[in-house]
């Protein structure tokens, strides 16, 4: 293992980071190793615990590490990659790819909208109610994402369960309503799963995940869904391809 140089002005946690990520690149360090830890990594790179805590800490959070309590930091897998080209619902877009992608309904049910709820659909009828449907999402097998969506009462008249189950959003929003999605908002942040969130997508406390909250527009400029996302991080990467 290369050791930091302390007449280098680049801070030390960045070059021990530097170091451990050029061993997992070269497969000195390989996928499920385990690195050394970290009280031998201060002694074996003459500096302090907080040095070498910052820079795991920081390689946990870019997901190339991941920790076990009680048994120590490992290498993460190599995550998958997956682009969003266009406007596509994601289950559209996985397809086309070949991947084999199944959606369980947890919830289905008819509410009063909030007022973020309201602005995010244009209601403006204090009767309008919304349906909201919490899915997750398989891909391959494996629990990856937890889909909130939000359709207005109005929009969608008569919108029943078995519409949506394992179909497309945007395929049953034009089957159903002759909606063609043909703009959408996106904002995307960084997440740690909450405890329950852990447990519904079988994943290790602190995980981190991305959360995506998407607005879908049809050729009138009408907001047709509001839809909060949470995919796991730590074994798929997602690439936002933006073009005219």
């Amino acid at each position: 293992m290369e050791i930091v140089d302390k007449s280098s002005t680049t801070p030390l946690h960045i070059q021990l980071s530097s170091i451990i990520k050029k061993m997992i690149e070269t497969g000195e360090l390989k996928e499920g190793d385990s690195i050394i830890p970290e009280r031998e990594l201060c002694n074996m790179q003459n500096v302090s615990r907080m040095t070498v805590n910052k820079a795991i800490v920081g390689l946990v959070s870019e997901g190339l590490l991941y920790r076990v309590q009680g048994k120590g930091t490992f290498v993460a897998k190599n995550k998958k990659k997956y682009q969003f080209r266009s406007v596509k619902g994601f289950t559209d877009v996985m397809k086309e790819k070949g991947i084999n992608i199944r959606t369980d309904i947890l919830s289905f049910e008819m509410e009063v909208p909030s007022e973020l709820i309201k602005k995010k659909l244009n209601i403006d009828n204090e009767e309008t109610n919304v349906y909201k449907v919490i899915r997750l999402r398989y891909m391959d097998g494996e629990p990856f994402g937890l889909e909130t969506v939000y359709l207005s009462e109005d929009t969608c008249k008569g919108f029943t369960k078995k519409m949506i189950d394992n179909n497309s959003l945007y395929k049953m929003l034009s089957e159903n309503y002759n909606y063609k999605i043909q703009k959408a908002e996106q904002t995307m942040e960084p997440i740690m799963l909450s405890e329950e969130e852990c447990n519904i997508l079988d994943a290790e406390d602190g995980t981190l995940a991305l959360k995506i909250q998407r607005n879908s527009y049809n050729a009138d400029n009408q907001p047709i869904e509001y839809t909060i996302s949470i995919f796991r991080s730590d074994k798929y990467q997602y690439e936002l391809i933006l073009s005219e």
